[in-house]
Order: structure tokens, then sequence, then C-alpha cells
């Protein structure tokens, strides 16, 4: 496999002129170059496979290339067990679930980058810039390789919980042939950086189906990516790890949870998750219960206090002091309805958009932080 060389942003920009799924952003000092989401054609080109973060120099220069798209085993034709030959030669590492994170020269300065620039993930990830790291990249910056790395951290956890916050080094790219330099090179840049490499296995599999299913079987990690000598990269998760990664997304939004929980659905997640977001998930829901019974008894009881007065009376002095969101709550219990349903019944109703959640957030007045 022959990747697309890149010299300039004009070698890019007639392959992805005219297309939505790709996005050209001219940034302070430097241009990206990045795909948003995917379409049967949107990687038919080998420049657009490319255009995962590809940065540009204002000159139109390529100033860093980090890795290029590539797919699940068995996700595509070209990657279907059938078609790839795991007797060939080829390396297997590991797959690690954070951000990939490479450096670029941006007005004389050495930076951290995701896909999409100077983001604040990007930030966060150059505590582990060092003097010795920054030096490092820079000649290899100058010398026209990318070093491209996986950030790994308790505040940048996507499913696999890291204890420490790590930048491990995955790959050397040549910025203008793609060429992935060998692993035996990237061991020695990530010794003169003093950082980790990423962790390699001996290949013990001959065929695609058993190195699927063992990869299928793993826990507690990602997944691996393997690389082979033809250039050819495809990657395979834990059946574990797609699992819980569904849940965590399930659960990431507020307004997801909020629904499973008025649902009754939510321990049907909690197996998929770790000890610390069931917890967490749990305690939400407590809260949210425990809310929303106090809410419908203190409304019951202003109901009950004021028994004695009209429906005019009720509506023009005692509505008034409530909450907009709890006025028509309030109707509904003098009805003779059960406070508690009513409540359940509106939170349940109102859990489309986080702006939804939020508006009716006195009916429980929990809130939600993913552990």
């Amino acid at each position: 496999m022959t990747h697309y060389r890149i010299e300039h942003i004009d070698d890019v920009l007639p392959h992805v002129e005219g297309r939505t799924d790709f996005v050209v952003a001219h940034k302070d000092g430097y241009s990206v170059i990045d795909y948003v989401y995917t379409t049967d054609d949107t990687f038919a080109h080998p420049a657009r496979i490319e255009c995962r973060g590809l940065k540009f120099a204002p000159d139109g220069s390529i100033l860093a290339r980090p890795l290029h798209k590539f797919f699940n085993l068995g996700e595509r034709p070209e990657t279907a067990s059938a078609a790839v030959d795991f007797s060939a030669p080829h390396t297997i590492m590991d797959k690690l679930d954070g951000s990939m994170i490479h450096p670029a020269i941006v007005n004389g300065e050495v930076v951290f980058m995701t896909r999409m620039g100077r983001t604040d993930v990007a930030r966060r990830a150059e505590r582990h810039l060092t003097k010795r790291v920054s030096t490092s990249c820079r000649g290899m910056l100058e010398d026209g390789v990318t070093p491209i790395f996986e950030w790994t951290a308790p505040d940048n956890r996507i499913v696999v919980r890291y204890e420490e916050s790590q930048l491990t080094l995955l790959a050397l790219r040549d910025n203008r042939t793609g060429y992935h330099w060998t692993q035996d090179w990237v061991r020695k840049a990530a010794r003169d950086m003093g950082l980790p490499a990423v962790r390699h296995h001996v290949p013990r599999h001959t065929d695609a189906t058993s190195f699927l299913a063992y990869a299928r079987a793993i826990q507690g990690a990602e997944g691996f990516v393997v690389r082979f000598d033809s250039g050819l990269w495809v990657k395979a998760k834990g059946e574990d790890y797609v699992l819980k990664h569904k849940a965590k997304d399930g659960i990431g939004l507020e307004k997801n949870l909020l629904a499973l929980v008025m649902a009754g659905g939510l321990d049907d997640v909690l197996p998929l998750l770790d000890e610390a977001d069931a917890a967490a998930a749990r305690q939400y829901a407590q809260d949210v219960d425990v809310g929303s019974a106090t809410t419908a008894a203190a409304l019951k009881r202003l109901v009950a206090s004021n028994d004695n007065l009209s429906q005019k009376e009720f509506a023009l002095s005692v509505v008034p002091t409530l909450k907009p969101e709890l006025r028509s709550v309030a109707f509904m219990v003098r009805r003779g309805m059960d406070a508690r349903e009513v409540i359940r019944a509106r939170i349940a109703a109102n859990t489309s958009s986080q702006a939804a959640v939020d508006e009716n957030r006195i009916l429980h007045g929990a809130t939600w932080k993913s552990a």
C-alpha cells in the first residue's frame, strides 16, 4: 500500500472541494483538513484517506501528518477476513483508549494538536510537553517527520479507566510520503523523549478469523491495531469494550440517563458499566427518585392546606407563588391526580434535549456528573 504523496495543501484541496463530509479550517498559524462524517465514497480516493487531521503551514506546505484513516477488520471489502492475509509479515500493537496527539511547529513554537488542531484536549496533553520532548519533536518535525502519540489520562477518559496521565508514542510518519517508520525507530525515539512506546505483541494467528475471535474476547482494553508490512492497517476491538462504549455513550448525556431512569431501563445498562460509573448512575437515579418524591410531597401539602379555596382563588393567590414548571402540576394534583405520578410523567416527557432537562430540573433537583 503506497500512501498518497502530499507536499502542499493544493495536493489535497481538489479532492475535498465541494464535499460536506470534509472541513478545511484556517486557523492562527496553520490550516487543518479533516473528515467530519462518512459516506460510501468518503475515503474512495487515497488523498481523502489522509484527511484525518492534516496540518499545513500558512504558505501551504505540509506541517504535520497524523495517522491516516484505517478500518475495522471486516468493516469493508478490503478488510474482510477472507481478504486479509495474516500469514503475511505484520505487527500487532495495543489500541489505546485515549486521544491521538501530535506536535507541530506554529509561529516558531512546538505545540500539541488533536485532529482539529490546538483544542482543549491538546492543550491539556501539553502537561507532557517537557523540554526534552519538545526538543526531540522539533528535530523530527524539522526533518519532515511527525511523531504521533496517544494521550490517556483520568481526565481524558473514553471508556477504559487509566489511573495516570501518560503520553505513549505510537508511530513516526514521513510528512510527504506518509511512510510509517519501523517499530525499532519508534522505540528509539520514545527512549530519546523518555516516554513509553506502544506495546507490541508477538503474532500468533495465521488467519483473520482466529485473530478476530481472540481480539473480541479481550477484557479491560480497547483492542488491537495490526500493521502489515504491505502498508495495510486494520483494527479490531473487544466486544466488552464495544458494549461498554455504547453503554457509556448512553449515559454520557444526562438527558439519555434520565430517560433510562424514568423508563426503568437503567438496570439493563448497569452490568455494562465499570463499578465507578455504575455507582454514579445508581446514585443519580436515587437522587431523581428522592427529589421527585420530595417535590410531590410538598405539592400535596400545599394543595391540601388550601383545600378551602375555590378554583379561582387557588389560581389567583396560590399558583403565582410557584415556579412556572410546577403550576400545571399543582392544578393536576388539586384535581385528584397522584402528585408523584404527575411529576414523573412530566420529567419523562422532557428528556428530548438537555435544555428541556434543565428547564424541568426543579421537579427532582438531581444533577448528573459521570465518575
